[in-house]
């Protein structure tokens, strides 16, 4: 679907409920556990080799239970974003956005999201978004990558894709 289709309506697109539950909450369930164990392990061994299963378990607990790094649903309008997850959700109407960066994974159709980025908010503005597994994955993801290219259209990133996208027309 083109941008221009897209920028007409409301869509939401939502993450599998199953994978969701396995790839991010079952993770942070995980990480509380490691985080107790290690904090044990510190105590009871005087060994601050745990410190770094504390340090990391603490940070996937922050980004799953505390952020929406990690959105099951992202609706797009004409006028704004949202970013869900079952505890929080994040707005951004696309007139107060100054600056939306992409970092993609293509084989794996995974997008890592900024937006403002120079506006640092500790707990907003970062986003991992599993493409594929959302439905119209293709769809959503090639919408973050064209988004990317109107906010930055002078990066060399984006002149490198319409070449491509110029070429395959051929």
């Amino acid at each position: 679907m083109s941008l221009l289709l897209l920028s007409f309506m409301n869509k939401t697109y939502y993450y599998d409920k199953n994978r969701y539950s396995v790839r991010i909450t079952g993770i942070g369930y995980f990480a509380i556990f490691l985080f107790a164990y290690g904090l044990y392990r510190i105590f009871t061994t005087s060994s601050i080799a745990y410190l770094a299963i504390c340090v990391i378990s603490a940070y996937i607990i922050f980004e799953t239970f505390i952020t929406c790094a990690n959105p099951n649903k992202v609706t797009i309008t004409d006028k704004m974003i949202v970013f869900e997850d079952p505890r929080h959700c994040d707005k951004y109407y696309w007139s107060e956005i100054k600056d939306f960066k992409v970092k993609e994974l293509p084989n794996r159709k995974q997008v890592y999201i900024r937006i403002n980025s120079n506006d640092f908010e500790l707990l907003k503005g970062r986003y991992w978004v599993f493409c594929l597994y959302f439905n119209d994955g293709d769809e959503l993801y090639n919408f973050f990558l064209d988004k990317e290219a109107e906010y930055n259209p002078d990066t060399l990133k984006t002149r490198n894709r319409l070449a491509a996208k110029a070429e395959k027309k051929k």
